[in-house]
Formats: structure tokens, sequence, C-alpha cells
């Protein structure tokens, strides 16, 4: 898709006119329309081939206002209005812009025009402020929204998403929530992958082998059990703590199965069969949906040798290179790195918990302003039995 910045003035007035006369819904007053025609020939205004534009205008050094927007009624939900923001963000940064701004009509209006509007410009990261009469008067009340603009990585968290239960389209949730663009990283909390897929258990029909009752101590051996089916091997235990290596390979505490977040009391979550495949399945889904080439990562909170604490892991990838190798290179200093890798898929998923947290029900995130698309698998970030030091 080609995003043009429109020079010519009358240019932009003839685009801007003959898009916003077909948009009646959120254009209907004509002497608004002539004032937006008329002032779109002096601003910063771009188009992706006549089917929609962008006009913004300057308030200051540091803030910017989205002026003006439209897309053709047939041209929506195909990417236009994020390709056209894109673009004026972009000339936003390069102009020393650190704040944008837009008005569109408040939710205290019903219009369901304009709760998309809302939805679509709070998935992009504006942040609603206030709603005002002071703009339009009291019968178009004005919902200010702003975003502040940074180069680099943005992490935008998925938002009002319904309790996922087992058969749920995880892609169709992401889509709902979130305008995504090429490029962009999907994660999704494991929890959520798994009670899609149906891994949950109840604990009254898991009947307690001898061992897990040895190895229970004051926990509830039913949930040990279950830690023991998930299992190839214990590799430490502390009753009742038991860091176990999970049938996908990974050394983990409880070899992943957990009751926090769980669809009701008495109910375990376990961690999907094939975290890869699972994130493949979302990333074609999403693909299909939305025409978006992206990657996805699934995640869960490991422990880690050496330090305290917990932090988000990457259990299944697609579309992404799980490891960057810089084996080869040399630093700043001349010196050429040997062995170093960065587990790049890991760091994603810690960024991504930033937004998600633990309590809020947040069930991930979306990642923008990476370069890391690619081939390959979580499982190149499980350590090779010859090179794990603990076993």
């Amino acid at each position: 898709m080609t995003v043009e910045e429109v020079r010519d003035p009358d240019e932009r007035s003839r685009i801007a006119r003959e898009i916003l006369a077909g948009l009646p819904e959120w254009f209907g007053l004509e002497a608004a329309n002539e004032a937006y025609v008329r002032d779109v020939a002096t601003l910063p205004t771009w188009t992706v081939r006549g089917e929609g534009f962008l006009s913004l205008k300057r308030h200051g050094e540091r803030a910017a206002e989205v002026y003006v927007m439209g897309v053709r009624r047939d041209r929506h939900r195909r990417g236009i209005g994020s390709a056209l923001l894109d673009a004026a963000e972009e000339w936003a940064v390069a102009n020393g812009i650190t704040m944008l701004h837009v008005k569109t009509l408040g939710p205290s209006r019903p219009s369901r025009g304009y709760d998309s509007t809302r939805r679509f410009y709070e998935a992009r990261g504006f942040v609603p402020l206030e709603e005002t009469i002071a703009f339009w008067g009291e019968d178009n009340p004005a919902l200010i929204l702003a975003k502040p603009l940074r180069s680099g990585l943005t992490v935008l968290p998925l938002l009002g998403w319904p309790e996922v239960s087992e058969g749920d389209d995880l892609a169709e949730l992401v889509a709902a929530s979130a305008e995504l663009e090429d490029d962009d990283v999907v994660v999704l909390a494991q929890k959520v992958v798994s009670k899609a897929e149906g891994r949950v258990a109840r604990l009254d029909d898991l009947e307690p082998s001898e061992r897990a009752r040895e190895l229970a101590g004051d926990e509830d051996p039913r949930r040990i059990e279950a830690i023991l089916q998930e299992s190839v091997r214990i590799v430490r235990s502390r009753p009742p703590l038991l860091i176990a290596e999970t049938r996908q390979g990974f050394i983990c505490a409880s070899a992943g199965v957990d009751s926090s977040n769980a669809p009701e009391a008495g109910m375990i979550v376990l961690l999907p069969l094939d975290p890869d495949g699972s994130a493949a399945g979302v990333r074609e889904r999403l693909l299909a949906l939305t025409g978006r080439t992206v990657g996805v990562v699934v995640t869960d909170s490991f422990g880690r040798p050496w330090r305290a604490g917990t932090t988000d892991v990457a259990l299944g990838v697609a579309g992404i290179r799980p490891l960057l190798d810089l084996a080869g290179r040399r630093d700043r200093a001349g010196y050429e790195l040997r062995h170093t890798q960065i587990a790049v898929a890991d760091e994603i998923a810690g960024a991504a918990e930033l937004v998600m947290g633990k309590l809020d029900g947040v069930p991930g995130a979306v990642l923008r302003g990476l370069d890391l698309a690619g081939e390959g698998t979580a499982q190149e970030l499980v350590i090779s039995p010859e090179r794990d030091l603990f076993r």
C-alpha cells in the first residue's frame, strides 16, 4: 500500500471534497465539510490513491492534531486508515512533534459509526482525555484523545476481551481489539491459548498416585498428579515445590501447571501441547482475517537460576527470529563476538508482560517497531542437553 503526501493545495481540497461527500454518517454538515476542504489546502496531507486522506494541523512546536481523516466507505477495514496515520506520525516525529491528538464524537452521543472511530484510535494508542461541548455544542459532544509520539518500540495492550473458552478464535479476538500492521508482533499469554485449546483440567477428575502423595507435602496431591502427568522427568523436588521437564522440553516449576486465572475454582491450566503450532495457527488465521503479516509469540512466566522473581519467556514462536546470533560481528571497539546470542523472543515476552500484568486480565499485547521477521521456533531457545549445566 503506497501512501503519498499531497503537495498541491488544489489537489488536497479536491480529494477531501470527494471523500467527505461519500461519508454522510461522519461528515453530514455541508458547512463543516466546506471548512475542512478549505483548511486542508494549507495543511500537510497524505492519501492512498485517492481512496482515503488525512490532514495534520500543527499546534505549536511539540503538538499536532489529526485535523480530518476520511476513507471511502468501500475501502473500510483495508488498513488504509492505519497506513495514513503511520505516515502522519512519521512526519510528526521527524518534525519534532511529541504529542498527537484528535477530536471525534463523544460516547454520550450514541453512534455506531463513531463507536468504530473511537475503537480505531484507541487501538492505535490514543487515550481518551475528556468529553466536552466546547467545540461543537451540546448536540455534538467532542471526545479528545491524545497519543504521545516516540520513535522506537511501542507496546500496546490487547483490551476488552471476554473470558476465553475452548474453541474460541483467538485471531478474531486479536483483530477485534487491535488495528494490526505488517511486522507487528502479537504476544498472547499461555493461559488464553491453553483455554482456547481445552488444556484445562478439574482437580476432582484426578486420582493422585502414590508418588504424587509422597511429593505433595502440604500441597493438594491431585495437583501434584497433574504435574507428574505433564512431565517427562522431575529435575528437582523440595515438597511441595517441583522443578520438572515438560513434554514440550521446557524446564520449569510445576511443569507449567497453574491454578491462577483458571476458568473457575477447582480447575488448573496446562501448557499447550504444541506452543509453536499454536503460534503458527494464530499467525495464519490473522493473515486470513486482516491481510497483515505479523509475528506471534506465546508466553508464560518462568523463574531463572541465580535470579529472584519471574519473567515472561517465549513458549511458542511464529514469523520471527527467536534468537539473534551475533557471533562473528565486531563491537564498536573492534572486538569480535564469538558466542553471543540474544534471546529476542524472550525479550519480547518480557516487554509485553509490562503492559499485561498478572492481575489485570490483559491477555496479550502488540509490539510495534521491531524488525525481526523471519523463521524459527521457541524450541531454539531450549538449551541442548550437552550444554545444560543443571542436568
